[in-house]
């Protein structure tokens, strides 16, 4: 399932596709019907955009999808908002928010990544076939499309055709998807003012991207493995001719360079076979990978990748934190099934930290509701999106500094 697109599409405002009780959630961006009065479409889109701040707990709440949150040098705190095709890069300062930039793609932010004042990387997420998906350089208030993703999957997909080659392509054609290449450029982090790194969830990659367009896989991330050690199937695309097994994907989500130098990448993790139960609870991890790792494989025991944390759930973002540790966002404890499947209630997502060594602190904070992603301001202080776009009623986006 390397596509559990807990986020969002081009055209289409929340589909869930349902095979053999495989439930896969797409969320998507779409423009509501507006009234046919100019003046009537300007109101309902201004309000439609703004955000609702409650002056006595600092919350801002937003109307429109929000995947990813992140401060920037000046202590701002920028929050990526998709409002149908529009991309709005709003900042909150002072107690109140502010446009950075406005421009249109095919497809929602799914990561932010400051680089400077006024200055960003944002990806966008991918769609069948690995036709969308890109990286963005923000400046001076204009984005421009410096690295096109998506083609790169298209034409190499490694974890398919790189390194230890563990995914058949035929194994893609699952959940309403097709056979081929997949890619979902999720959450990236800034190596310099050219250079970015991205979590590819769909691609089971980390890639490397320039702004000159330069694009190469660091890093290719495994199934999880069972007791034995083995790769978790989830079904087999063969027939009585040929077994082709397919397995539990990994879903890499989140990125974070550490101040040693490594750099750690969260996973997800798929959807499990019928007979396993389906919902991917303790089986996400941590990647602890080195700084001048070149097309690496991060398997078990092996390589020069380390596990470093492992029984997790749903990571969906990681963060460094003032202290220098490191921070673990876990979307729900009952997997990201939980935010569209009725018969399995949400049970809180967690903020933990660990050192780097993969020795847990504390937990910071529990029961949240579906938290999405954190970020430090300049004073040190944690920041919390929660519910990025479950499409639930009473579940908006929230952006809120935490105490803890």
């Amino acid at each position: 399932m390397k596509r559990v697109r807990i986020m969002l599409e081009n055209s289409v405002t929340v589909r869930m596709l349902m095979l053999n009780f495989i439930v896969i959630f797409f969320l998507s961006c779409e423009k509501e019907s507006l009234s046919t009065d100019p003046t009537a479409v300007d109101r309902m889109e201004e309000a439609d955009l703004k955000a609702n701040k409650n002056l006595y707990s600092e919350t801002f709440e937003f109307s429109a999808p929000v995947y990813d949150i992140a401060a920037a040098p000046d202590g701002s705190i920028l929050v990526a908002v998709n409002q149908g095709d529009d991309r709005i890069i709003q900042q909150i300062k002072n107690g109140s928010l502010r446009t950075m930039v406005e421009f249109q793609t095919a497809t929602a932010i799914q990561g932010i990544a400051p680089i400077g004042a006024g200055n960003a990387f944002v990806t966008t997420g991918g769609t069948d076939l690995a036709e969308h998906g890109e990286l963005y350089r923000v400046s001076n208030g204009k984005a421009r499309m410096v690295a096109d993703l998506g083609a790169y999957e298209f034409e190499n997909d490694p974890d398919a055709y790189s390194g230890i080659q563990w995914k058949d392509q035929l194994c893609e054609a699952i959940d309403g998807f097709s056979a081929g290449p997949q890619n979902n450029p999720f959450k990236v982090a800034a190596l310099s003012g050219s250079t970015a790194l991205i979590a590819d969830a769909a691609g089971n990659t980390l890639l490397s991207a320039t702004t000159t367009g330069d694009i190469d896989w660091v890093a290719i991330f495994t199934p999880p493995v069972d007791e034995n050690g083995d790769y978790i199937l989830r079904w087999d695309a063969g027939d009585e001719s040929q077994s082709i097994p397919c397995f539990v994907q990994p879903v890499p989500t989140s990125v974070a360079i550490g101040p040693d130098g490594y750099i750690y990448v969260g996973e997800l993790t798929g959807t499990l076979a019928v007979e396993d139960g389906l919902v991917p609870i303790g089986l996400s991890r941590v990647w602890k990978i080195p700084a001048d790792a070149n097309k690496v494989v991060c398997e078990v025991g092996s390589g020069p990748c380390q596990l470093l944390i492992d029984g997790l759930t749903s990571v969906i973002d990681l963060a460094i934190g003032p202290d220098g540790l490191l921070y673990v966002v876990e979307f729900d404890e009952n997997s990201w099934w939980s935010s569209f499947y009725p018969p399995l209630p949400p049970a809180g997502g967690t903020i933990s930290v660990y050192e780097l060594d993969g020795t847990l602190v504390k937990v910071v904070a529990s029961s949240l509701s579906f938290p999405s992603a954190i970020t430090f301001d300049k004073n040190g202080n944690l920041w919390l999106l929660e519910n990025n776009y479950i499409g639930l009623p009473g579940y908006p986006p929230t952006v809120r500094m935490l105490e803890y």
